[in-house]
């Protein structure tokens, strides 16, 4: 019975002290691993491109509001009984995707940068965790644009950067995937309508801002659809206005504009308020031809034209093929304002800022 005793015990001891030794060794590798982890990179990116055999304003307009996500998303079929919400705008800054799944969790993604037809840049944010940059860049290619699709976040702790050298094999074959979803999706898709057979021109291409309110004081006025006969129109409203600001010492806060009321070229005739933004409210009486009020605020549609202001009918259909196609809805009269001026600028060099509002 006491032999018994000493080599239980014995093996007791060596049990201890095997148990301490191996104690011992994961200590040291845990030391090492911490240690090691002040070597890795603080943040982790995970890129895929593919090309889409579609113009990059295509694409661009699909990619530009997150209601289209899920329609090429490779984890809305891990998870299609999820609950997904959509707010904010429905194109642009601001279009924001919530998402709720058993097997996704929650997060959230939101456009906060959007560039025509080159870039868009959003917030990804999974519960709990700090936001990561997502984006997608387009370039035009001979075969049509080429969209990557980028993934970066930062790298904290120790964990989170030895998790990072794992996260390309993670979300590698999601993002493939996904791209195929959309090269798929987009490429099935009809082509954009247009008001007309676009022409060349230099105007810009369309984007959706966000309008601050001026203070304005305008005449209405009407002119036929004949530059001479605009400009002359304009002219006598702005030089009226010019001398009802010295009479006020009221001083000029902006490029003088032109917003329409009615008519169109195929009606021969133009309705406008010609307009100077001014620095301080005024007081008018109401049978004044000259009137105050406080310009338009919110979002619109902007196209920069360059060159003659006649010549403005194709920046106008590319603002209104903008709103068709992104299903946006207009939120009142269209305006002009001329950035240049056309006493110094040659006329193929005028710059004139073309404003459709939407809701």
């Amino acid at each position: 019975m006491v032999v018994y005793n000493l080599a239980n015990d014995s093996i007791g001891d060596l049990s201890m002290a095997m148990l301490r030794k191996i104690m011992m060794i994961l200590a040291v590798i845990i030391l090492l691993l911490f240690i090691g982890s002040f070597f890795l990179p603080k943040e982790a990116t995970v890129e895929r491109s593919t090309v889409i055999n579609a113009k990059t304003d295509k694409v661009f307009n699909y990619l530009n509001s997150m209601k289209n996500f899920n329609d090429w998303s490779p984890w809305f079929e891990m998870d299609p009984d999820g609950k997904y919400e959509f707010s904010g705008a429905d194109v642009g800054v601001t279009s924001k995707f919530t998402w709720d799944g058993e097997n996704t969790g929650k997060g959230s993604q939101e456009i906060i940068e959007s560039n025509p037809n080159s870039e868009i840049k959003l917030k990804l944010i999974f519960d709990g965790q700090p936001p990561s940059a997502v984006s997608y860049k387009l370039e035009p290619v001979e075969d049509g644009t080429k969209m990557t699709w980028s993934f970066n976040t930062a790298l904290n702790g120790p964990l989170d950067k030895y998790m990072g050298l794992m996260l390309d094999s993670f979300l590698g074959d999601m993002y493939e995937k996904g791209l195929s979803n959309l090269k798929n999706k987009v490429e099935a898709l009809p082509e954009p309508a247009v008001v007309h057979k676009e022409k060349p021109t230099t105007a810009g291409h369309p984007q959706i801002v966000d309008v601050d309110s001026q203070h304005l004081i305008y005449m209405a006025n009407k002119a036929d659809f004949d530059g001479d006969l605009i400009s002359k129109a304009l002219a006598e409203s702005y030089g009226a206005m010019i001398a009802f600001m010295a009479e006020k010492e009221i001083n000029f806060a902006g490029a003088p504009l032109a917003i329409t009321t009615g008519g169109s070229p195929e009606e021969g005739f133009w309705a406008f308020e010609a307009a100077l933004p001014v620095d301080i409210p005024v007081e008018v009486k109401t049978d004044n031809a000259i009137q105050f009020k406080l310009s338009y605020s919110g979002r619109a549609v902007k196209v920069v034209h360059t060159g003659a202001y006649m010549d403005m009918a194709n920046s106008y259909e590319k603002a209104q093929s903008y709103i068709v196609n992104n299903q946006l809805e207009m939120n009142g009269n269209p305006w002009e304002q001329y950035v240049s001026d056309p006493s110094v600028t040659p006329e193929s060099e005028l710059i004139t800022h073309v404003y459709f509002p939407i809701k």
